[in-house]
């Protein structure tokens, strides 16, 4: 982080300097006692149910030149800013530091997929540029800022992602980042507790283009029928891709395996072949978005092939494992119904016994019980040999793979982890292979771990 005077950010917080020298300078900004840098700002952030300020005497012995707070009564040893928010001030704060860089930023966000999309565009766009990206899961109101504080004057592009499961997330994210291209995944299931409608979903996702600079791109997955549909409200130029009819990017000769996937990207006379180091054809769309920004960005074709070609998965996304001589397809970072059946397809793709092991997919309110209920038919109707469900909802998957004709005594339902577990681990036997997938609260690594610790126990 280029270094901030407490005067400018006093003026970009709307804040007052209650105590020390505006000129003194900070280099990095602290959320977290736990991970305090030399020269660091605090921010005491609040929620409903932490108060993050009485962790300011501790961040200032701590190695903490300044704070924050919305608090006046708290009286501090060293620079202290008040603000109204903190949580608020962060945002002003990264949207000050982001107009400081004079580089492309592109947003991406989706119901899907938007990880995997943003880890294939760093690779094409870092064959050329200095690119920051969105670590881990970054992707909300702290996260992104902390995003952007990571940006010096040696990078030469930033790709950040998205995240939101309301009305009015995005469009506060999107107006930190002004981003230059927004890259929109798809419009799924994800959230729709909270949003009620597919619908709903693309309005909340759809705050990101008013943002978008007026001059820049909107890329769009043009298989997507909600995004397709509403591509002529958009203002800025639009890219789709995808294999539909009338995509600008779109691919041919694919030819999908179990532990990669080749095909030929068109984009108008050109054809550029590509193998990807992992399976699923579903990733067509998210290297043919990657692409489109590459485009956007003077990258060639070649050289985006060239960036996808060398990227390898990790984190729990269709992360392929040996474990003995059975093939884990660790792919439990997420999920979603779409998600979900592609990774069923991968799994299908594989010789030997086919297991899935899935859990709850949440958010999903009125449309849980019939959601889960089709993935369990799509598993059982795409010839799985055994299935493993954990939680109360992915019951509902087992009902669905009953009701499609799959072999009852190859059904096994699961409320604890480690019950599951131990049926698995005896079940399992070289040659199989085992797509492990759930929503992010279900932690179903714990499934990977346990598999894995037990091959090298």
């Amino acid at each position: 982080m280029k270094p901030i005077s407490l005067h400018d950010i006093t003026a970009a917080t709307g804040g007052v300097l209650l105590c020390g020298d505006g000129n003194q300078t900070v280099s990095s900004i602290c959320t977290d006692t736990r991970s305090i840098t030399p020269n660091s700002l605090f921010v005491p952030l609040t929620g409903e149910n932490f108060d993050a300020h009485k962790f300011i005497p501790d961040a200032l012995d701590g190695g903490c030149v300044a704070t924050l707070t919305a608090k006046k009564e708290i009286v501090a040893e060293k620079a202290t800013i008040y603000v109204p928010d903190t949580r608020r001030a962060l945002a002003d704060l990264a949207a000050y530091y982001r107009k400081q860089f004079q580089i492309p930023v592109v947003a991406i966000t989706g119901s899907v997929g938007k990880t995997t999309a943003k880890e294939l565009t760093a690779a094409v766009l870092s064959t050329k540029l200095n690119v920051l990206k969105t670590a881990g899961n970054f992707n909300n109101e702290i996260g992104l800022p902390l995003t952007l504080f990571r940006l010096e004057d040696n990078h030469e592009a930033a790709i950040t992602e998205m995240g939101m499961s309301g009305f009015g997330e995005i469009d506060l994210l999107a107006r930190i980042a002004k981003p230059d291209i927004a890259l929109m995944t798809n419009i799924g299931m994800s959230h729709i507790e909270m949003l009620g409608s597919q619908e709903n979903i693309y309005k909340a996702k759809s705050e990101l283009f008013r943002h978008v600079n007026p001059e820049g791109t909107v890329i769009l997955n043009g298989d997507d029928p909600i995004l397709t549909a509403h591509r002529g409200e958009i203002a800025q130029k639009t890219l789709t891709v995808g294999l539909a009819a009338g995509c600008d990017l779109t691919a041919t000769d694919i030819v999908p395996k179990s532990n990669s996937l080749s095909f030929t990207i068109i984009y108008g006379s050109e054809k550029v072949p590509v193998t990807l180091a992992f399976p699923g054809e579903h990733n067509i769309t998210n290297a043919l978005l990657a692409c489109a920004v590459g485009l956007c960005l003077n990258i060639s074709l070649a050289e985006a092939a060239a960036g996808l070609e060398a990227y390898v998965p990790s984190d729990r996304r269709m992360q392929l494992i040996d474990s003995g001589g059975i093939t884990l397809i660790n792919d439990c970072y997420n999920a979603a119904p779409a998600s979900m059946e592609a990774g069923i397809k991968v799994l299908c793709s594989y010789s030997g016994r086919k297991i899935a092991v899935l859990g709850d997919i949440k958010e999903l309110g009125e449309y849980t019980e019939d959601a889960h209920k089709k993935i369990g038919h799509f598993a059982g109707k795409a010839g799985i040999d055994a299935l493993f469900t954990l939680g109360d909802s992915a019951k509902w998957i087992a009902e669905g793979a009953k009701d499609a004709g799959m072999n009852t005594t190859n059904i096994f339902t699961f409320d604890d982890i480690t019950s599951l577990n131990q049926s698995l681990g005896s079940f399992l036997k070289k040659g199989d292979t085992v797509l492990i997938k759930a929503s992010r609260a279900m932690a179903l690594e714990r499934v990977t771990e346990f598999l894995t610790n037990k091959q090298n126990a």
